[in-house]
């Protein structure tokens, strides 16, 4: 059977495990704070406490790294990508270990006027890419090809509706000469990634997990303007070129199907289930 380690076992985690047969794994959640879980079993540790990792499972096979840091601070981001990944790894039966999944995020790149997959280089423009970057390349030299990176692009589902109050706040802002692109990914399509590169025989070293289309700004912010039946966002002809947009031709290739391939029908049901 496959013991499977999540740590950090919060929204992603709760959705991904019901996609595993419960008779081929174990579970273990390892969460700061209790709350209800899927999971078969929950620590509570916190990785930047080496002393509360003493109770890790001595046979973990499978671990998956999504810790949220505490604010979004470089002090909170040493903490979890630097400190947390070192005393992890340091209590770990690395033998025993077959993957290692690290969730990252596409703010390891750097804005681009073309789109972006795994080989694209690594430029990324603030500090949490940055430090995203530092603990993808200490992994690559402590784990090898036990790891796999899945790089998200932002998620929206359940839960997060930020960008609806935004929008009926009037809060946001468009380029009116240039078109800044909108990457997202539904947080059920997430989950379902996550799965997906557990059960894969072979996984590779890295995902980039968005959905099939990538969209301008103007385009999505009107989308849901025209569905919460407010005025679309003013154009600022001030605001920077600052667009990605990304391939995720890896991740079809290996046979994911997503949900959710177009976030205008995926915002369509979030804001139908509301």
């Amino acid at each position: 059977m496959k013991q499977l380690l999540w740590v950090g076992a919060g929204d992603l985690a709760q959705r991904c495990v019901p996609h595993l047969a419960a008779g081929q794994w174990h579970t273990t959640a390892l969460q700061r704070r209790s709350r209800p879980s899927a999971f078969d079993r929950s620590l509570l540790a916190d990785v930047t406490d080496a002393s509360s990792l003493d109770g890790l499972p001595a046979e973990t096979t499978h671990i998956v790294y999504s810790v949220t840091p505490a604010d979004r601070s470089p002090e909170s981001y040493s903490a979890v990508y630097e400190t947390g990944l070192q005393n992890l790894l340091q209590k770990i039966n690395k033998d025993q270990l077959e993957r290692f999944i690290f969730i990252s995020s596409t703010a390891v790149y750097g804005p681009d006027t073309v789109p972006q997959d795994e080989h694209s280089m690594l430029r990324p423009s603030a500090f949490n890419g940055e430090y995203l970057v530092r603990a993808e390349q200490f992994l690559q030299k402590e784990l090898g090809d036990k790891l796999t990176i899945i790089r998200f692009s932002g998620l929206y589902g359940p839960g997060r509706h930020r960008i609806f109050d935004l929008i009926r706040q009037q809060s946001l802002r468009i380029n009116p000469a240039m078109d800044n692109y909108a990457n997202r990914i539904h947080s059920e399509d997430a989950a379902r990634v996550c799965a997906h590169v557990l059960l894969l025989p072979q996984a590779a070293d890295c995902y980039v997990g968005t959905d099939s289309t990538p969209i301008p700004l103007r385009r999505l912010y009107a989308h849901l303007a025209e569905q919460l039946q407010v005025p679309a966002p003013a154009f600022d002809a001030s605001l920077a070129y600052e667009s990605k947009h990304f391939s995720n031709q890896r991740l079809l290739s290996s046979g994911f199907l997503f949900l959710y391939p177009d976030p205008l029908k995926g915002y369509s049901a979030l804001l139908s289930s509301l």
